[in-house]
């Protein structure tokens, strides 16, 4: 026991509090319990151990601990404000009528230290915490602190768009809280404002905020990779034993095709207390990036020190997939679900990966995953594509749809998605547009001329960049995230600065080369099957003034069913999970091609998918000389090309062009309806 030293007591107090700050809560409740036993009137000790059992979440202890120390100082504002902070319904409204009574306002800026360490365990916790911060909200309308403590539970569930105006509040009504403008930088760079999220960092930043992560998010977004490299090395360098940093570090290496320097980066980041979990998270950026081969002999020194790997040995499966060991990826895939009580993502790739018989061994575990009501959303849904599937594949197939609007409804449910807001997307990239149009192109635009294979998703675009690929000049991109990333701070510019256009067009330009460049590895032609690159064709064509566009029309019943039917990547293809959303979107993606056949008809060729799977070869004769290049008789088998495939088409493309897939959405007809009856309505740019 402590003596009764005042001293030794103040000490004592100071590294409880000092613990405390650190998060390390066990040995700061420890100090504070020995202050207790020496001085039990002391009501700052017990408000301490009140805030830290909160920040633990065991808000039985808080409360226990708070009401202790308002015993002791009955007239103290911030020990009522802690107890508003965790109590919520019938206990609240009495607080509130004790603390009128005492004569202590509760109108004032409430603790929410508490709500901050719920949201930072994760978006299960943060759920909850946004109910509560909500609640403050209400209670406290003019306050800085619980719009944020509501943006950053809506930021930690990534409700980006829901988050952004309480984080607006935050700032306004608190300009010199750092977390809130570090925050509000966040949400707005997911949200794809770039000039404000720099902004807002630049503010965190002289508030004395670290924004190393967030700005290197920021350089990365913006095809800035090695910018954000140095950042990050530089905040590595000055807290070398933090594995998070350590962590994002060897992620903007991989981004930079330098996967060797990340994989010694992530060993460091382990001998500083990371787990062998971030190995994975590192395998699967380098999967995202095209380094195959790195990433495959990650996932198995995973798996010889733990074979039972659920994670490591379904991204291995994936892996080999990709790059066409279809056998051995399967085999893994299945491993994989067998040994794990949920396994949906392991289901769903194997599901994928081939055509299922009635004795195939997955259908019995699909089956009782099925009708485990405890799993997740995300598996759940997860596994209704699946069965989708697989149903199909047995020949079942008045029992697709419902597995399927099933998988749908649950994915829209996480992802809402309104078609009206595209209509402000598309005007900023037609202003954008109109503000260079008949501009005669820049004499230091780049020479480069890359092929562009674009359309809508599910409309075989693969396949015409496998048969371009199969050239002896060309190499495959597949879909190139970078563009949309590289033009960003450009297209913004259309409403926000159009004098500023012209400047920002050519390096976005060679920015966008040299991420690409650097992925696919080559200084020839290549190509880039990027979906979104159907909308922006007039920004490009300024920007790559020897780039050609290459654009597949499928029938729309056909892609709209393919559309359906697939799990994209959640939180992308928003529009994908309802049939009359499809529709009209579809309808928009037809009006871009028309637009852009009629402003650039001498760069536009539009492949005709039907035509081509019909009557191969003079179709794809065409499009190459669209492509500008030499014919070559490779191109007229492009199943032999060797390349690795990362969409969901990687199993198709591996095999000779065939038509099993047209006209497929007769059989599905009657549940088409709202994709059809959308379809009949034009939408216009």
């Amino acid at each position: 026991m402590l003596p009764n030293d005042p001293a030794r007591l103040k000490a004592a107090f100071q590294q409880g509090l000092a613990a405390q700050k650190a998060g390390q809560f066990d040995a700061a409740l420890a100090q504070f319990r020995q202050v207790l036993a020496v001085r039990p009137d002391l009501a700052e000790a017990q408000f301490q151990i009140g805030r830290i059992h909160a920040a633990q979440g065991d808000m039985a202890k808080a409360e226990t601990a708070l009401r202790k120390a308002l015993k002791l100082r009955p007239k103290e504002p911030a020990i009522w404000a802690a107890l508003a902070g965790i109590l919520t319904g019938g206990k609240l409204k009495k607080l509130h009528a004790e603390a009128a009574r005492a004569g202590v306002p509760l109108s004032g800026e409430p603790d929410i230290s508490a709500l901050i360490a719920r949201i930072a365990r994760g978006p299960t916790q943060a759920a909850g915490a946004e109910a509560d911060a909500l609640d403050l909200v209400r209670r406290y309308p003019d306050a800085a602190h619980p719009a944020l403590a509501l943006g950053a539970a809506r930021a930690a569930q990534k409700k980006w768009s829901f988050a952004l105006p309480a984080l607006e509040k935050a700032t306004e009504r608190d300009p010199t809280s750092p977390m809130a403008h570090v925050l509000l930088g966040e949400v707005l760079l997911k949200l794809g404002q770039l000039s404000r999220s720099e902004a807002a960092l630049e503010k965190a930043r002289g508030l004395g905020a670290d924004v190393s992560v967030p700005w290197a998010h920021l350089m990365h977004e913006t095809c800035r990779d090695a910018e954000a490299e140095e950042v990050l090395a530089r905040a590595v360098k000055a807290a070398p034993r933090d594995p998070r940093l350590a962590g994002e570090h060897a992620q903007a290496l991989v981004a930079l095709r330098r996967p060797q320097d990340a994989l010694k980066v992530a060993r460091k980041a382990i001998a500083s207390g990371a787990t062998r979990t971030n190995l994975l998270q590192l395998a699967n950026a380098m999967l995202n990036e095209g380094d195959t081969g790195p990433a495959l002999k990650i996932t198995g020194e995973v798996l010889e020190k733990s074979p039972d790997s659920v994670p490591a040995l379904t991204l291995r499966g994936q892996l080999l997939q990709t790059t066409g060991e279809l056998e051995e990826g399967q085999a893994m895939l299945l491993r994989a679900a067998e040994i794990s009580p949920d396994g949906a993502e392991a289901i769903r790739s194997y599901v994928g990966g081939a055509k299922l018989a009635e004795d195939d061994p997955i259908l019995p575990i699909l089956e009782a995953r099925m009708g485990d009501a405890a799993l997740p959303i995300a598996s759940r849904r997860t596994l209704a594509f699946a069965m989708a599937k697989a149903q199909e594949d047995l020949g079942h197939y008045s029992d697709v749809f419902p597995h399927l609007h099933r998988a749908n409804r649950l994915m829209k449910q996480e992802f809402p998605y309104r078609f009206e807001n595209e209509r402000t997307h598309v005007q900023a990239i037609l202003d954008a547009y109109r503000g260079l149009k008949g501009r005669t192109p820049a004499t230091d635009a780049p020479k480069d001329a890359p092929i562009f294979v674009t359309g809508m998703a599910r409309s075989g675009t693969t396949l015409v960049e496998t048969i371009l690929a199969a050239h002896d000049r060309v190499t495959a991109g597949g879909e190139l995230p970078y563009l949309t990333r590289a033009l960003a701070p450009f297209i913004e510019a259309a409403n926000t600065a159009p004098d500023r256009l012209p400047d920002l067009m050519i390096p976005g330009a060679q920015r966008y080369l040299q991420a690409a460049r650097r992925r696919v590895g080559t200084d020839g032609i290549f190509t880039d099957k990027a979906i979104s690159t159907y909308a922006r064709i007039g920004l490009i064509a300024q920007a790559l003034p020897n780039a050609r566009f290459l654009i597949l029309k499928r029938d729309p019943r056909d892609v709209g069913l393919s559309i359906y039917r697939n799990m994209f990547p959640p939180g992308s293809h928003l529009y994908s999970t309802d049939l009359a959303d499809i529709g009209r979107f579809i309808r928009q993606h037809d009006a871009f091609v028309e637009f852009w056949q009629a402003e650039m008809p001498d760069r536009v060729h539009v492949v005709d998918y039907e035509a081509l799977t019909a009557e191969p070869e003079p179709h794809i004769r065409a499009l190459v000389a669209a492509a500008g290049l030499d014919w070559q008789d490779a191109c007229l088998a492009p199943q032999d090309a060797r390349r690795d495939v990362a969409t969901l088409s990687f199993s198709q493309v591996r095999q000779p062009i065939y038509r099993a897939s047209v006209a497929a959405w007769k059989r599905y007809e009657e549940e088409l309806a709202p994709l059809i009856d959308a379809l009949e309505q034009p939408v216009t740019l």
